[in-house]
């Protein structure tokens, strides 16, 4: 699973939720991979989160320092000793951050590579086009129109396949997300609404919509 988004999202956040709850509700052997090398901080937040959820961290080392050389490493522990989910966590961006854009589609070719299922004829690992299984982007409910021009542009470059909306806990109700999922065809599959570790839920469309109109409200 790749999460990606913008800094102060909530991503790491989210990371360490849902590795609690393929852990606890799945019965997964999972581990989180620290890919976010550019943030000071990011890895022992993540490290922290992973904690918390009881799940493995694989951390930046002297040896593996790219966010590539560190997501390399971890899908070897992963395979080797037979994890069921890898969740991996990317550096926050802009979407017109060109660099870190060209590092994220680099990751990607990594996981395509390391999970190829045949070889071609000079003997190379044929890309796996259905992997990474999961694009996740993560959504600030309280961002607006910057929202569906950032995922857009994410959209283009990785094809999502899907959405996560965060901080339904507070005012904000995240209609932004509405033009998002309608205009690129995702769904939003999960959302964040608490501080705890247990306030990541699967998306009710039905719910949420209502909460818009102010409908059902107690």
């Amino acid at each position: 699973l790749l999460i990606m988004g913008a800094n102060g999202m909530g991503k790491t956040t989210t990371i360490g939720k849902l590795a609690s709850r393929l852990r606890l509700e799945g019965g997964q052997k999972v581990m989180v991979a620290a890919c976010d090398t550019f943030r000071a901080g990011a890895v022992d937040q993540l490290e922290m989160w992973a904690d918390r959820a009881e799940v493995e961290c694989f951390c930046p080392s002297e040896k593996l320092k790219s966010p590539s050389a560190v997501l390399y490493g971890a899908l070897e522990k992963a395979r080797d000793e037979k994890y069921n989910t890898l969740i991996v966590d990317t550096s926050g961006r802009l979407s017109n951050n060109e660099a870190l854009n060209q590092e994220l589609l680099k990751m990607k070719r990594v996981i395509q590579k390391f999970m190829s299922l045949e070889k071609d004829i000079e003997g190379k690992p044929v890309p796996n086009l259905t992997v990474p299984h999961e694009i996740l982007l993560v959504i600030d409910a309280a961002q607006g129109r910057m929202a569906l021009d950032s995922s857009k542009q994410w959209n283009e470059l990785l094809q999502l396949t899907g959405l996560i909306l965060t901080k339904l806990d507070g005012s904000a109700k995240g209609g932004s997300v509405v033009a998002v999922s309608r205009e690129l065809d995702l769904p939003v599959k999960l959302a964040g609404v608490g501080e705890r570790i247990e306030d990541l839920r699967d998306f009710d469309p039905e719910s949420f919509v209502d909460g818009l109109l102010g409908i059902g409200a107690a």
